[in-house]
């Protein structure tokens, strides 16, 4: 419980890690959810567009977004990520899928 000026709640009822990541996206709830999850998206997709980049740009962006949607179903289990990202996330594994699709023709 909050004591008078103390503007966060900092107890943790439960210590698992889910939990712990929870606590800490509450501090950056607004009224849609917290960034915590925005944020382990943007760095992994980020990351791992910069590591791939070497085979082209499009492969990469077509791997970046199937990983990043993967991932964004996960974090949405989760709870991590509100409902606009996770569909943001839907329409980027279409896109991802398409772009591999259309890769893949060239080598038919």
């Amino acid at each position: 419980m909050a004591t008078p000026g103390q503007v966060f709640d900092f107890e943790v009822n439960d210590s698992s890690l889910l939990g712990l990541f929870h606590k800490i996206d509450s501090f950056t709830d607004v009224g849609q959810g917290g960034i915590i999850g925005i944020f382990i998206l943007m760095v992994v997709g980020g990351v791992l567009f910069l590591m791939m980049k070497g085979f082209g740009n499009e492969r990469a962006l077509s791997v970046t977004m199937l990983v990043v949607s993967i991932l964004g179903f996960l974090l949405r289990f989760m709870g991590l990520i509100g409902d606009i990202v996770f569909y943001i996330c839907l329409i980027l594994l279409v896109l991802g899928i398409a772009f591999l699709i259309k890769d893949s023709e060239k080598y038919e």
